[in-house]
């Protein structure tokens, strides 16, 4: 069995754009989001129960799945709020801020075991930036921010 072995810090990658161009790792212009310390892939399909009165176990049925990637990072002021360089990725120009405040759609994609040329398993897909919550305190002298996307529709596997 393979192992994911997330801990030489190049494993977990995520990109993100405007376009499924620029929202692909490795992609031209695209914002691979840096210092990424933790981040989960929710798939989680619904369920609906009810009874019958014929049997004593309750029924199921599935209903559309709620996708989300959730993270926390160290944002830096141009992963915050962007580098007006003029890139063709809005994402990059605008930063996390600017996406999340202005609603733009977004695409991404997250691989599971970094940029090994069409080896490394991803999962892509588009949504909404959400989530934000900078902090920084006296022990942690670094801006720290939970990031959100709350994905629009499917999932989808792939390789990079």
């Amino acid at each position: 069995m393979a192992v994911i072995n997330v801990t030489d810090g190049s494993q977990a990658i995520i990109a993100i754009g405007n376009s499924s161009v620029t929202g692909s790792i490795g992609g031209a212009g695209s914002l691979e989001i840096p210092f990424v310390q933790d981040i989960t892939v929710n798939a989680s399909t619904g369920v609906t129960r009810y009874k019958v009165l014929n049997s004593s176990s309750e029924k199921a049925f599935t209903t559309p799945s709620t996708n989300q990637i959730t993270l926390n990072c160290l944002v830096d002021e141009a992963t915050f709020f962007g580098n007006a360089g003029g890139t063709a990725n809005k994402v990059t120009n605008d930063g996390l801020f600017g996406v999340s405040n202005d609603k733009t759609l977004l695409y991404f994609e997250v691989s599971f075991n970094g940029n090994t040329g069409g080896t490394s398993k991803t999962i892509s897909g588009q949504g909404y930036l959400s989530g934000l919550a900078p902090s920084v305190s006296m022990d942690q002298a670094v801006w720290i921010t939970p990031v959100t996307i709350e994905v629009d529709g499917d999932l989808t596997a792939g390789t990079v």
